[in-house]
């Protein structure tokens, strides 16, 4: 049986930590991003690491806004 666990929390605050930490007990992940791509240097660098922490076999979606559709 599959299972939604949403995950919430300000800014830095440790969110996807948790949730990569989490998911990798999965066999099966869709990991969506709801960060917009962005121009700052510094939101590059976060998203750069975040990608690179991801286990390549999950399935991931970014979309910022329309977390319905995904």
């Amino acid at each position: 049986m599959s299972k939604i666990i949403f995950v919430t929390g300000g800014a830095r605050s440790g969110k996807s930590r948790f949730a990569v930490e989490r998911a990798k007990r999965s066999n099966s992940v869709l990991y969506i991003a709801t960060c917009r791509r962005s121009n700052d240097k510094e939101m590059q660098k976060r998203i750069k690491m975040h990608v690179q922490h991801r286990p390549a076999s999950w399935k991931v979606a970014e979309e910022p806004i329309k977390l319905k559709e995904v």
